[in-house]
C-alpha cells in the first residue's frame, strides 16, 4: 500500500484463503491510494476462456498441491489483465514481500528496457523449496535464483510464457529467459522468515514441481533445451534426485548439534522428517508422468498464446474486470476521481 502511493501506480490486490477484498480496499481507504481489489472465484480458472490441461489431469493435480494452490491463477489473471489494457510493463510483488523501495521499482523497470524479465532475488532468507533449504540447513552450498516474488515483466511480447499450476510455477513461467540468459537480476528484495519443516506435507506437495524444475534447469544449465527430456531423460534424474535426498538426509543425521536438546537440535530433526516426506513422495512419481507434464505444459503454451492473440483491448481496469466477469472492489481517492 505504501509502495503504491509512493509510486503513484495502480495496485491490484488478487485476494483468497485469509483475505477479502473488502479488508483491501478499506486499508486503500485509510491510506488513500487507487486500488482494486478481487476475491480469487473459488470454481475454477479465471479467465474462464482458457483451461490448461496441465490443471486439468488428474494424475498430475494427484502428483502435486494443484488442488490448493491457486497462486498460478492469480499471476495468469494479472498477465491477462495488462494484456486487456496494453501495458507494457506489471510488476508482480508477493504479500511476503517487505522493505521494496521506490528505486527498486525503477530498477525492475530499468531492467525491462533489454530484458523480457527482471527479479529481486530474496537474499537474508532466500526462497527455497523445503528440501534445499534442508540441504543448505544440513551444510550443502544451496544457490538462490529468480522468483516471481519481486519481478517485472515486459507484457507487449509476442511470445510470453504463463504459470502452470505447480510448485515453481515462475521457473516455467520464465523457462525461455533463462535459457538465453535474458533474466535481468537488478537487486535483493527482503522475504519474511517462516519455519520451512513446520509441516512435512509441504515438502511432499513441493516434490513433483520440485523435480520437473531442477530436471528442466539441469539441461538449460549446459546450453541444451528440451529436445531430448524424454521418458529415459527422467528416469536418469529420478535417480539423481534419489541421490541428492540421501546425501541431504545423511548430512542431517551426522549434523553434530542432531541430537541436542535445544532449539538447533529440534529443528536438524524436523528437517529430517521432511527430507523422509519428500523420498516417500519421490518414489510415487515415475518418468511417464514427468515427461506427460512436460508434453501437455507445452501444449497448454500454445494455447495460451493464442488466447492472448484474442483478447479484446479495455480502457479501464474496471472495463477489463467486468469483461472477464469478475466481482471487484475500487476505491479512488477524491484527488483522483
Amino acid at each position: 500500500m505504501q509502495l503504491g502511493r509512493a509510486t503513484s501506480i495502480p495496485l491490484i490486490v488478487i485476494c483468497s484463503k485469509l483475505v477479502r477484498s473488502h479488508e483491501v480496499i478499506r486499508m486503500a481507504e485509510d491510506i488513500g491510494i487507487k486500488a482494486y481489489a478481487l476475491d480469487l472465484p473459488a470454481d475454477g480458472l479465471t479467465p474462464r476462456e482458457i483451461a490448461f490441461d496441465t490443471s486439468e489431469d488428474e494424475e498430475l493435480a494427484a502428483a502435486s498441491s494443484a488442488a490448493t494452490r491457486d497462486l498460478s491463477t492469480k499471476r495468469n489473471l494479472g498477465l491477462v489483465l495488462a494484456r486487456m489494457l496494453g501495458w507494457q510493463r506489471l510488476m508482480f510483488l508477493d504479500d511476503d514481500i517487505y522493505g521494496i523501495s521506490e528505486q527498486d521499482v525503477d530498477a525492475l523497470a530499468a531492467g525491462l528496457s533489454d530484458h523480457s524479465v527482471s527479479v529481486l532475488i530474496p537474499d537474508e532468507f532466500p526462497d527455497n523449496s523445503v528440501v534445499c533449504h534442508a540441504h543448505r540447513f544440513g551444510g550443502g552450498m544451496q544457490g538462490k535464483f529468480a522468483g516471481a516474488g519481486t519481478m517485472g515483466i515486459r507484457c507487449d511480447r509476442d511470445d510470453p510464457g504463463f504459470f502452470p499450476n505447480i510448485y515453481n510455477d515462475d521457473w516455467f513461467f520464465f523457462s525461455e529467459e533463462a535459457a538465453s540468459r535474458k533474466i535481468a537480476e537488478v537487486g535483493r528484495s527482503k522475504q519474511r522468515p517462516y519455519d520451512p519443516f513446520a509441516d512435512p506435507d509441504r515438502a511432499a506437495r513441493e516434490e513433483f514441481g520440485d523435480l520437473l524444475a531442477e530436471g528442466l534447469y539441469a539441461r538449460l544449465d549446459h546450453g541444451q533445451d528440451l529436445r531430448g527430456v524424454n521418458v529415459s531423460y527422467w528416469t536418469e534424474f529420478i535417480e539423481c534426485r534419489k541421490a541428492f535426498h540421501a546425501r541431504v538426509a545423511e548430512s542431517l543425521r551426522r549434523h553434530g548439534e542432531r541430537d541436542d536438546d535445544t532449539e538447533r537440535g529440534q529443528e536438524i530433526r524436523a528437517a529430517e522428517i521432511s527430507i523422509h516426506a519428500a523420498q516417500e513422495k519421490l518414489e510415487e512419481i515415475n518418468a511417464e508422468l514427468c515427461h506427460k507434464f512436460i508434453e501437455l505444459w507445452q501444449a497448454d503454451l500454445v494455447k495460451w498464446r493464442q488466447y492472448l492473440t484474442s483478447i479484446v483491448r479495455c480502457n479501464s481496469v474496471a472495463g477489463a474486470f467486468q469483461q472477464l466477469g469478475v466481482d471487484y472492489a475500487e476505491f479512488m481517492p477524491p484527488r483522483i476521481r
